[in-house]
């Protein structure tokens, strides 16, 4: 993993990677002797190896910072300037560190561990909503205080949470949240819980005990969070008819964004994401289809065939009278809100949640019922083909015209 802090300290002169850190201005003050960088040659024009030899200083670099004396400077310092050979830093003094280290607050081993990790935009902010649940529950305390019970209690406090994309809640925070009796259908789902502890384990376990050594052992240790996985309903054909005849009563738009749902088992965010570009004709099969242009996963990117009902009701004459190339200029919230005032029910008599994502759960449910082979249907709807281990290596994209039983088999 290519760590932001790293590359902070890599540069690249022709074809070679180099080291390069600046002592702070209270080293150098401290021993005004000293060199005010240190650069040495890393001997490698790969990359990855660069970042694997840069990685093993970090540890010292955050030592040096709790260095007091000369000596415990110097012997950090001859450390960090060694790669397996001499560097301009000449010292047969021992390494002495601050047997005294600080230990941060929970706040900022969090700042110091969002900047070590390479999110992107969109994880650091899904991270950063978990981990204000668990400062909120945990307290801004020392992160050599935090222990597993204080976790787990945490995560039952959790589980305890709403949703916060419904209306109800968005504008609440956590303690008010907590205070309030959540309906069971507008809980957060035990994978969300979970994944709070995987975020601690991350913290705890990875960072502050095997990166940075300042936890001889992880309150995560040994701790699991079960859960019964409320998995999404798939609806039966009943349900579907009615979904598809309540949404005509609601905005034009909304009637095709169910139907486009119903019939091929894309994504919320993917048909959001379609314009009027990505709608073709493949003469090859004599079908039409839409491009799915990115997605949560390489596999996402694809081509769907339209099912022939959908033709038959008009999907393309709309999709050409829409005045704007976006097809659908709204809110992922706002089509789920209109999707729950389809249904009074939230559950159905197996425990399993009705929500919008049921679409795709039934779509992909019915075609596999259909006895349609499972790669096809993985294809279809942007999944990663598996299941038939060494072969699937050697299994590409398949032709249009091979994937249109999957939708051709899918009715209700």
């Amino acid at each position: 993993m290519v760590q932001k802090l790293v590359q902070n300290y890599l540069f690249q002169r022709g074809n070679i990677f180099y080291f390069r850190y600046v002592l702070p201005p209270y080293i150098r003050e401290l021993c005004p002797q000293l060199p005010t960088e240190i650069k040495r040659s890393l001997r490698t024009d790969s990359h990855t190896t660069a970042l694997a030899l840069v990685s093993a200083k970090l540890p010292l670099i955050r030592i040096l910072r709790d260095c007091v004396g000369r000596e415990s400077v110097e012997g950090v310092l001859r450390d960090i300037s060694d790669f397996k050979s001499p560097f301009q830093i000449e010292t047969n003094k021992p390494y002495i560190a601050n047997e005294t280290k600080s230990v941060p607050l929970l706040s900022g081993a969090w700042s110091d561990f969002s900047n070590w990790k390479s999110w992107t935009e969109k994880q650091l902010k899904a991270n950063q909503r978990m981990f204000n649940n668990l400062i909120h529950l945990l307290g801004d305390v020392p992160v050599d205080k935090v222990t597993k019970s204080d976790i787990k209690i945490a995560l039952n406090h959790i589980a305890r949470l709403p949703q916060r994309n419904k209306k109800n809640y968005a504008q609440k925070d956590t303690q008010e949240l907590l205070r309030m009796d959540i309906p069971e259908g507008d809980l957060v789902s035990g994978k969300y819980v979970k994944e709070h502890l995987k975020l601690c384990q991350s913290l705890f376990s990875r960072y502050l005990k095997h990166e940075l050594d300042i936890l001889s052992q992880s309150p995560t240790e040994g701790l699991r969070y079960e859960y019964q996985d409320n998995r999404y309903a798939a609806l039966n054909d009943e349900q579907v008819r009615a979904v598809l005849k309540k949404s005509t009563s609601k905005q034009s738009w909304f009637k095709w964004f169910i139907s486009l749902s119903v019939y091929s088992g894309a994504r919320r965010s993917e048909i959001l994401g379609l314009h009027k570009s990505d709608f073709h004709y493949c003469s090859d099969s004599n079908r039409y289809f839409f491009h799915i242009k990115q997605g949560k996963t390489k596999a996402a990117i694809r081509v769907v065939p339209i099912h022939q009902k959908l033709i038959k009701d008009g999907v393309l004459d709309w999709v050409k009278s829409c005045q704007d190339e976006l097809l659908f200029n709204v809110s992922p919230n706002k089509v789920t809100g209109l999707f729950n005032t389809l249904f009074e029910e939230r559950v159905n008599y197996l425990g399993e949640r009705i929500v919008l994502h049921s679409l795709r759960h039934t779509f992909i449910t019915k075609a596999r019922a259909a006895g349609v082979s499972n790669v096809l249907v993985q294809q279809v709807v942007g999944h990663e083909k598996s299941g038939a281990g060494q072969t699937d290596r050697y299994t590409h994209t398949f032709h249009l015209k091979d994937v249109l039983p999957v939708v051709d088999n899918v009715s209700y």
